[in-house]
């Protein structure tokens, strides 16, 4: 009878323990302060980092997989740094820390509680348990004499859909809590962060970088509205002063006003907007005619501080990024000219071409110079190198832009890779990185650098996983963020920023794959909505467009395309069109699809194909509609594409046929 007993007993113990199960992940939560979890400091992926008790902010550093380590024992391991929870000892007193060795990171579970999940954690074969030493947040939990008492006792709290990597859902999330904290409704069609200076035109852009990443129009409609909000307190001239209670220094500091033009024709571009272009041209002419300082072929940054005899990287390399938008935006050939000129006396003055070091400052009066590097500086002259590089092939520019990136993602970062300057929350200095993460975007996109992705994911996901408990991360994002700190809506933008521009599709797509029409690089006015079964492109209207950046056609001539859509309208003689052009969307196209139906209009998807010319090679793959109105498009959707070495009419699907203009033999080359 004795022994059935025991049997019972121990059936009794293992039902409970099958409660904390293998490979599920949890948040180890302290009895005695229920609204905290045990925290890895700072997130930090290194070995040997303090385990903390921090209050909850539902992120990755602070969830626990469950491992076994034999018959008796349980590890714990993070599962975005996949370092286990361990101790520097396993004597009385010692506090917790991670390890990368799970064999030495082996714990004990009693148990205390079956409902609520509660347990002692004791290191294996020792007599101590884990106990909270203090509720405050960033305490160090300690091994100490086993008692009955909740300062020793642990709940486990299941964590559902554990994150291990940055994902769409966390940039999602972490760009809807930025803007539900800081975005401010000033009217039906306002809306302000902080009531103006060059920190809403920065905020501006991260805007236009969530809509430019995502399609989502929420964020394009917000963009135009804070755009509204600067128009109704600044007015056309940006050179000036504002209304009372707006922030704007465009009489004295040029920057401010070259960030604003930058913001502008950006938006201008991504919406077609001809009339946010031209603003952005006077404003750039004003601003050139006003700081340009011939005697030395450099810019002025500002007309009333500092030395006028003195030069910065602070203004050339956002002049040299706003001239050559305007110029893409059709402004003229002279602004890639200025672009091209300026750029080189920069490189001359205020630049390091071994090392990829971008210096802030140079006095021509004394011939001193601060060489001191930036995030903001090496963002700016790495964007302007490559959008020169884009227009007039050099490829001095191109290795200019390796350079800087390597210089920024290196030297101003620790050992794991993340940025450690500008490590405050107010002032200039706060809104710094964002500028960094907007162009590392583009040389990730525009060189096909797939490896600095990776290097801003990292950030990015470090940022998520110091966040406030009010969703938000403050710039100095390689430490927790703190409610009392993460109250500055420019410093907080860096963090939004590097959400929104890690890119989330592979760098590199082969054309045989089938591409989603929404993992586009870059976009002009077209909408990213949720379709019966997943995300289309939507808002199709005259000359908008998505491109697909480095897509490998291969070495086996392409000569389809087949492209899978709904809402085609009934056929007619004008019907529209889908162009699809490669690398330049200035150039001839290699496929002009018309998209019209036998029958009457329907949210029926088909799948249609069409003729490509013969195509080898790497590629950015444009997809351009045509609409001789918006009533004729304004059904269609698209779900995906893909390119096939085969006729289009071998394929077995719905052809179209594709009207071919002559082939410029450098699209097959």
């Amino acid at each position: 009878m004795r022994n059935v007993h025991c049997l019972l007993i121990f059936l009794i113990s293992l039902a409970s323990f099958a409660q904390v199960e293998v490979g599920k992940t949890y948040r180890i939560v302290p009895v005695e302060a229920p609204t905290s979890s045990l925290f890895i400091k700072d997130a930090s992926p290194s070995a040997g980092t303090a385990v903390v008790v921090w209050p909850e902010t539902d992120v990755p550093a602070q969830q626990w997989t469950v491992g076994r380590a034999g018959s008796l024992y349980y590890t714990f391991r993070s599962p975005c740094s996949g370092q286990f929870l361990g101790l520097k000892a396993t004597t009385r007193g010692s506090t917790v820390q991670t390890s990368a060795s799970g064999a030495s990171s082996r714990w004990q579970l009693q148990l205390v509680d079956s409902v609520a999940l509660i347990y002692d954690l004791r290191p294996a074969s020792s007599s101590f348990v884990l106990a909270l030493t203090s509720s405050e947040g960033g305490s160090s939990p300690q091994l100490a004499v086993a008692a009955d008492t909740p300062k020793g006792q642990w709940q486990f709290i299941e964590v559902p859909s554990p994150q291990t990597t940055f994902t769409s859902v966390v940039r999602n999330q972490m760009l809807n809590d930025y803007l539900a904290r800081f975005l401010q409704t000033k009217g039906s069609s306002y809306r302000t962060f902080n009531d103006g200076g060059w920190s809403e035109s920065e905020q501006f852009e991260v805007l236009l970088d969530a809509y430019e990443t995502t399609g989502n129009v929420s964020y394009i409609r917000w963009a135009t509205y804070l755009f509204n909000w600067f128009k109704n307190n600044v007015g056309n001239d940006w050179t000036g002063g504002s209304k009372s209670g707006y922030n704007w220094y465009g009489y004295d500091f040029n920057d401010d006003v070259m960030w604003q033009i930058i913001g502008v024709a950006r938006f201008a571009l991504l919406t077609a907007d001809s009339r946010s272009l031209t603003l952005a041209r006077q404003n750039f002419d004003r601003i050139y005619q006003r700081a340009y300082m011939p005697e030395f072929g450099m810019m002025r940054w500002a007309e009333q501080t500092g030395e006028r005899t003195s030069t910065n990287s602070c203004i050339h390399g956002p002049t040299e990024v706003a001239a050559c938008l305007l110029a893409k935006g059709g402004a003229g050939e002279k602004y890639y000219e200025i672009a091209r000129d300026l750029y080189a006396k920069q490189r001359q003055y205020l630049f390091d071409s071994s090392t990829g070091q971008v210096y802030d400052n140079y006095v021509f009066a004394t011939g001193n110079r601060n060489s001191w590097a930036s995030t903001y500086n090496q963002g700016t002259m790495l964007g302007a190198a490559l959008l020169l590089y884009e227009h007039y092939g050099n490829t001095q520019y191109k290795s200019d832009a390796e350079k800087i990136a390597r210089y920024a993602s290196t030297r101003l970062c620790d050992d794991n890779g993340i940025i450690n300057v500008c490590q405050v929350n107010d002032g200039d200095l706060c809104g710094f990185k964002g500028i960094l993460m907007r162009y590392m975007r583009r040389f990730v996109v525009d060189l096909g650098k797939a490896s600095y992705n990776e290097w801003m994911s990292k950030n990015a996901f470090r940022a998520y996983n110091n966040r406030a408990t009010n969703g938000v991360t403050s710039s100095a994002w390689l430490t927790k963020s703190t409610e009392d700190v993460a109250t500055n809506a420019f410093s907080c933008s860096t963090a939004a920023s590097a959400a929104a521009n890690v890119v989330l599709h592979p760098v590199h797509r082969n054309a045989a794959d089938t591409i989603q029409a929404e993992a586009f690089d870059g976009l002009c006015g077209l909408y990213v909505t949720n379709g019966s079964s997943s995300q289309v492109l939507s808002n199709i209207r005259n000359g908008y467009w998505a491109v697909y950046a480095n897509i490998d056609f291969g070495q086996e001539p392409v000569q389809s395309i087949a492209v899978r859509l709904t809402g085609i309208p009934t056929a007619t003689d004008t019907p529209p069109m889908l162009q699809v052009y490669l690398d330049s969307i200035s150039d001839t196209p290699v496929a002009n699809i018309p998209l019209s139906s036998e029958e009457e209009t329907s949210d029926a998807w088909q799948t249609v194909a069409a003729a490509l010319q013969p195509t080898v090679g790497q590629h950015a793959v444009y997809l351009r509609f045509q609409s001789p109105s918006v009533t004729a498009s304004s059904a269609i959707q698209v779900d995906w594409f893909t390119f096939s070495p085969q006729p289009y009419d071998a394929l077995g699907i719905t052809h179209q046929p594709s009207f071919l203009l002559p082939h410029p033999p450098s699209l097959t080359t």
